[in-house]
């Protein structure tokens, strides 16, 4: 009889998420390129890139409200093929979200379960979630960016999906607002939930997300965890952070050899000093350089 080695086997986690050759074209223009992922369920994947790079094609491929050529799969179900079924396991939050500022709260959440055709038993449960039971009554037009954002994932989640794709929900937000949606983000995680957060923002994000997918020009150039990430984005900026706010005291303390490590602080880098680290030539650029050389 074989002895047992101890090691507890592999489980495999379902992909929520296939995608496969993904690309799109306005015209002659290149917009996404050959993009290939899978994301399991249960994860939280950040979609990087700078402005431009092609992040919000990818969420609106996902969804199948725009032409694209390639394969992409919600949960087993087709894209192209049952577009309708797929968006119903999908929850979209847009980075501006489209609500009626006359409605309340409740009303425009009344709203939105009557079109996706669920029930509003859970909309007293997903107000307390996204802190706004006591904006209840409030009116949509009244409230803060922050709060806009809490009730369009709300929103989004009233058919409670088994994957979220939120698309730059802190771009427009105040550090604060900032926070506490990315607080509301690290729950929805803790449950389980499948999410993948478009974003160019860098703070606590290793907080926020399993893996990281970065484009760049429409091509996914990096796919890995965030500590590889963190190991590959090397920042060449540093912020120091002192007591007080006096410019004196600031540069005596920097004149002073007491500015101890505890102070001093990797920076937020930069996408224009990140991206010559994943950036892969282009098929143009590799015939030039062979031209070079002949």
């Amino acid at each position: 009889m074989a002895e047992s080695s101890g090691a507890a086997p592999e489980v495999e986690v379902p992909s929520i998420l296939h995608v496969a050759g993904l690309s799109k074209r306005y015209g002659r223009t290149q917009i996404l390129e050959d993009l290939a992922f899978d994301v399991p369920a249960g994860s939280v994947v950040a979609l990087l890139g700078a402005n431009g790079a092609g992040k919000t094609t990818t969420l609106k491929c996902i969804l199948g409200v725009m032409p694209f050529d390639g394969a992409v799969e919600v949960a087993g179900i087709p894209v192209r093929a049952r577009g309708k079924d797929a968006r119903r396991r999908i929850g979209y939050v847009p980075q501006t979200p489209a609500l009626n500022e006359g409605d309340t709260c409740e009303q425009a959440l009344r709203f939105l379960a009557e079109l996706k055709g669920v029930v509003k038993g859970r909309i007293p449960e997903l107000l307390e979630l996204v802190n706004l039971a006591a904006q209840r009554t409030t009116k949509v037009g009244h409230l803060s960016g922050g709060m806009r954002q809490r009730l369009a994932l709300a929103a989004a989640l009233l058919a409670d999906p088994p994957l979220l794709l939120l698309d730059e929900p802190t771009a427009s937000l105040d550090a604060e607002s900032r926070f506490d949606l990315q607080q509301l983000i690290i729950r929805l995680r803790d449950e389980g939930r499948t999410i993948i957060l478009s974003t160019h923002f860098f703070d606590h994000l290793d907080e926020l997300a399993d893996r990281a997918l970065i484009l760049h020009e429409g091509r996914l150039v990096f796919d890995g965890s965030l500590d590889e990430l963190a190991r590959r984005a090397h920042g060449s900026r540093y912020v120091i952070n002192l007591n007080g706010n006096s410019p004196e005291r600031f540069m005596e303390v920097l004149r002073s050899a007491g500015i101890g490590p505890e102070r001093v602080q990797k920076a937020e880098p930069r996408w224009e000093e990140i991206m010559p680290a994943f950036a892969l030539p282009r098929e143009d650029d590799l015939s030039a350089s062979r031209e070079e050389q002949l």
